[in-house]
């Protein structure tokens, strides 16, 4: 398929930019046999990249994490000739970052991004962040693990000691997050995203119109868009809310929710 053709297929700016970038490695991956990579990429950014090289049979796209389970990942463009990662003559150029706080401060996962971001990195460049009571690890592209070591010496009010190591030595902390039950007259997304972060249903639909919330990580600017089982809601600077369970009708006619917000 014609490339000017498929991205006519994909209704948003930002999403056609990502994919007109990616098309072009599988160009030079089909061509030149070359192993390519892209940036990190979110769950959303991932299934659009799924669905634009279904029709690129001389390519092979896996996705690399660092870890099962991970969020963010990078996309592996191979030679379709190639059957396993083995074969491959490169590896992803990722690297952790150990990041230890010099303090008794508590730091947060919005603590940690913000510092990064202060940088001047994108945060394309950066994988998944987890933290703990004294320390934080983030996977990020190899280009830039010096530049943060060297630079990244706070967060918040707290000193900062970082470290670069390899992506094999991660260890995965517990997520912490907080179990919410409540009732809803309705299962629209202004409705449900007003209980999980615990914000007035008129500011939550401000955010939504200014589409600072995103619903399975695509913006939205409807407020009164559907929510289902599983899908996940996110909103910039204040984490993300997990739809766990939708439940039947009580008595006085609401519908019952469980969500887990990451904290």
């Amino acid at each position: 398929m014609d490339k000017k053709d498929l991205l006519k297929k994909f209704n948003n700016s930002d999403d056609r930019m990502l994919l007109s970038k990616i098309l072009d490695r599988a160009e030079k991956t089909e061509t030149s046999g070359t192993v390519m990579f892209t940036d990190f990429l979110d769950p959303h950014q991932q299934k659009l990249v799924e669905k634009a090289l279904s029709s690129q049979p001389g390519v092979k796209l896996t996705f690399f994490s660092g870890y099962p389970g991970a969020e963010r990942a990078i996309a592996v463009l191979s030679p379709n000739d190639v059957v396993s990662e083995d074969d491959c003559d490169k590896r992803p150029p990722v690297k952790l970052l150990n990041i230890a706080i010099k303090s008794r401060n508590i730091l947060t996962h919005r603590d940690f991004l913000g510092a990064l971001m202060a940088l001047g990195i994108k945060r394309e460049k950066i994988g998944d962040i987890f933290v703990r009571e004294d320390s934080c690890s983030v996977l990020v592209m190899e280009d830039i693990a010096e530049y943060i070591r060297t630079n990244l010496t706070k967060a918040g009010n707290s000193e900062l000691d970082t470290e670069i190591t390899n992506v094999s030595e991660i260890s995965v902390p517990e997520p912490k997050v907080k179990e919410i039950s409540s009732t809803v007259a309705s299962l629209r997304l202004d409705s449900i995203a007003s209980v999980g972060f615990g914000i007035s249903r008129s500011k939550m639909t401000e955010f939504i119109k200014a589409e600072k919330v995103s619903l399975n990580w695509e913006a939205v600017s409807s407020t009164s868009k559907i929510v289902k089982e599983s899908d996940t809601i996110s909103i910039k600077g204040k984490g993300r809310v997990v739809v766990k369970s939708v439940g039947g009708m009580t008595k006085k006619g609401r519908i019952g929710i469980k969500l887990e917000r990451m904290l």
